[in-house]
């Protein structure tokens, strides 16, 4: 009876320039799909954050604001945080949270936090771009006790509230595909997508 002798070296080298011929073939496909789900991922979290600022506000009846904030680590919302119309994080309360926002939760100590959420855990490779009715940079929206967004955010310089926040790839990628959240006056939020051209698609913008 012959004994098993396994794989030839011959084999295993076949075996192996296959599997590297595969990967290199799957690898770019994946890499767009990966930078598809994050783009997704940090535009959810900022409308979940738009639409808790909004129920809070319909809820308390007063003034809550979203304000969107960069911070030096991402993944981390700590006092170092600065409003920012490119910020993936972002934090939900009365005041500005500019340099405070790695205060708690609070409902009398300023800023007076509800909830906060640091961009930077899932979307570290996603551009993002904030602006108002004008087209000028915006960071913040301020919903008042109907839900409906306040002409002015509810900070010292009366910012411009946002209406639009574009969500696209850092990295080169023809493949990969951007997403909007658009905040109309009346206070709706919803996401869509600017390479869809049917006017019917829900996703339409």
């Amino acid at each position: 009876m012959r004994d098993s002798q396994g794989f030839s070296l011959v084999e295993l080298l076949v075996v192996m320039a296959v599997l590297a011929l595969l990967l290199a073939m799957g690898l770019p496909n994946f890499q767009t799909w990966l930078r598809n789900v994050q783009i997704r991922n940090a535009a959810e979290s900022l409308q979940n954050g738009l639409q808790f600022a909004r129920m809070e506000a319909l809820r308390r009846n007063e003034r809550v604001s979203f304000w969107m904030v960069a911070t030096t680590d991402p993944k981390v919302l700590d006092d170092s945080c600065a409003r920012s119309g490119s910020g993936l994080s972002w934090v939900v309360g009365r005041d500005d949270p500019a340099a405070a926002c790695a205060a708690a939760a609070s409902e009398s100590a300023v800023p007076r936090i509800l909830q906060k959420k640091a961009g930077g855990e899932g979307g570290g490779s996603v551009l993002v771009d904030a602006s108002g009715a004008a087209g000028n940079a915006s960071s913040c929206a301020t919903f008042n006790g109907f839900g409906q967004v306040e002409a002015v955010c509810a900070d010292a310089g009366a910012s411009e509230p946002i209406v639009r926040v574009i969500f696209s790839a850092a990295q080169v990628d023809p493949d990969s595909r951007s997403l909007e959240v658009r905040l109309g006056a009346g206070g709706a939020i919803r996401m869509c997508d600017p390479a869809v051209t049917a006017a019917a698609d829900p996703r339409f913008c």
